[in-house]
C-alpha cells in the first residue's frame, strides 16, 4: 500500500505549510476518532519540515471515513483545510 500524498494544505498558519504545501514527512488524521482533524497541525511561527518532501498520510484514526482501511488512508490525494478545527482533512467522506 502506498502512502497517499497531501496534495494541498490551505492552513497557511501551520508550521509545516510553505506555499500551501505540507512539508511534514507524514501527517496523522484523527482527533476524536469521528472528526477528521489533522493531528499534526502546529501553529508555531517557525517553519519546519523538509522542503524537499511532500507529506503523506501516515495514519488515519477516523473510523467513520470510507477511505479508512485498517487505520490506513486509501484515498488518492488529500486536501487539508479549515473546517470544524484549524486543520481538517477535507477529503473525508462518511461511510
Amino acid at each position: 500500500m502506498d502512502m497517499p500524498r497531501v496534495e494541498r494544505c490551505q492552513v497557511t498558519q501551520c508550521c509545516y505549510n510553505v506555499e500551501r504545501m505540507c512539508h511534514a514527512l507524514a501527517i496523522t488524521i484523527g482527533g476524536d476518532g469521528v472528526h477528521p482533524e489533522c493531528d499534526t497541525y502546529c501553529g508555531y511561527r517557525t517553519k519546519g519540515g523538509d522542503l524537499a518532501t511532500l507529506a503523506g498520510v501516515g495514519a488515519c484514526k477516523v473510523s467513520e471515513c470510507q477511505f479508512n482501511q485498517s487505520l490506513e488512508c486509501t484515498a488518492s490525494g488529500i486536501t487539508v483545510g479549515p473546517g470544524q478545527d484549524e486543520a481538517d482533512c477535507l477529503t473525508f467522506r462518511s461511510r
